[in-house]
């Protein structure tokens, strides 16, 4: 990250991650680069097992033993204090980890039940985080920012006196939102933070996401399955399969015509609000067993658009036209004996949910 890209937060490059060691090692994550600035939204989307998840852990060095981060380089810049300062993030030391956690990046988990302590009160949880990496503020200065930090998220100041199994599961989730901001950093990253939660309650904390990001002015790295949400959040989107990025774009662009047939796929997965109703369709299969990929195009066993290039030669991720657009896909390639499968046109219909 040079000393010109001011606007950036985040630099990742040629990143990848193995679960194991040596000749048992299993690549999860593999050559994934990628920039992000601020006040923007990253979208990161794909099926159970793509390696959103692994990807997120490994930047943060939140990784579980057997996974190793086996190359690549992370890049932070830092903010307030240390505003202009670089942090390797792979390089640095655990003291290091500690004071920017929270502080510069913070992550929401899937499962804010879990995530919160059943033995202690809402209160103590936000009294504990701003007393650790805040020794200047008093106790009653704690208590009236977590109020301030729960008034954001539409959360009322009683909710600090309540446990855990008290709250409601949007309400919880809140309170985890809140917590992530509680030290204002400027990269937020969540990991399927609405998957357990009606449509409903998913619109709302969208919605509020949106709103936050605007006010507040973090970057965001959003990660789910469903891409009707990153629509409504994302300024990009990039969809993993099989641990590596097989496309990302815009998200209105990639909303109006997916160029891979794995993201048309997830996109066909999900209606559109007007127009006649079509006969939902999945894909078919799969993911593939990372110990034993398959040759070629790790989507080939699944593609009804796959020709014989793509059962023995990986597609390299590829800039596509204008616009920041790439796909790894050997569809674009100008002796592809197919033509790119684009199914889904949506010029006139607005995206879902109208929250962008």
């Amino acid at each position: 990250m040079s000393s010109s890209d001011t606007h950036l937060v985040l630099q990742v490059s040629n990143f990848s991650v193995d679960y194991g060691y040596a000749d048992e090692a299993v690549r999860a994550v593999t050559d994934v680069s990628f920039s992000l600035g601020r006040s923007r939204v990253l979208g990161v989307a794909g099926e159970s097992g793509s390696g959103k998840s692994t990807l997120v852990y490994g930047l943060t060095r939140l990784l579980r033993a057997p996974g190793v981060i086996s190359a690549g380089d992370v890049t932070l810049r830092l903010s307030g204090a240390r505003e202009g300062e670089t942090i390797d993030l792979l390089a640095a030391s655990e003291d290091e980890l500690r004071a920017i956690r929270w502080s510069e990046i913070s992550i929401v988990m899937q499962s804010a039940l879990n995530a919160l302590n059943p033995l202690h009160k809402i209160g103590k949880e936000f009294d504990e985080v701003l007393r650790v990496h805040d020794a200047s503020l008093s106790k009653p200065q704690r208590r009236e920012r977590a109020e301030e930090l729960l008034a954001l998220v539409g959360l009322q100041p009683d909710r600090l006196q309540r446990y855990p199994h008290e709250l409601s599961g949007g309400q919880r989730q809140r309170v985890m939102i809140a917590l992530a901001l509680a030290l204002r950093p400027q990269l937020v990253i969540m990991d399927e933070p609405t998957t357990a939660l009606d449509v409903v309650t998913q619109r709302e904390i969208v919605s509020e996401l949106h709103d936050l990001r605007e006010r507040l002015g973090f970057a965001l790295i959003f990660i789910t399955h469903d891409l009707s949400l990153l629509v409504e959040l994302a300024d990009e989107i990039m969809v993993m399969y099989a641990g590596r990025i097989v496309e990302r774009a815009p998200a209105l662009d990639l909303y109006r015509a997916p160029r891979h047939p794995y993201t048309l796929g997830l996109m066909e997965s999900f209606p559109p609000l007007t127009g006649e109703r079509v006969a939902m369709t999945g894909i078919p299969g799969s993911p593939p067993n990372l110990k034993t990929p398959p040759a070629g195009c790790p989507f080939n066993p699944r593609c009804a658009h796959a020709h014989d290039r793509c059962l023995s030669e990986m597609p390299p991720l590829s800039d596509i036209g204008d616009g920041g657009r790439s796909v790894a896909c050997w569809l674009h390639d100008p002796a592809s004996p197919l033509e790119v499968p684009v199914s889904l046109s949506r010029p006139g219909e607005s995206t879902p949910g109208g929250v962008k």
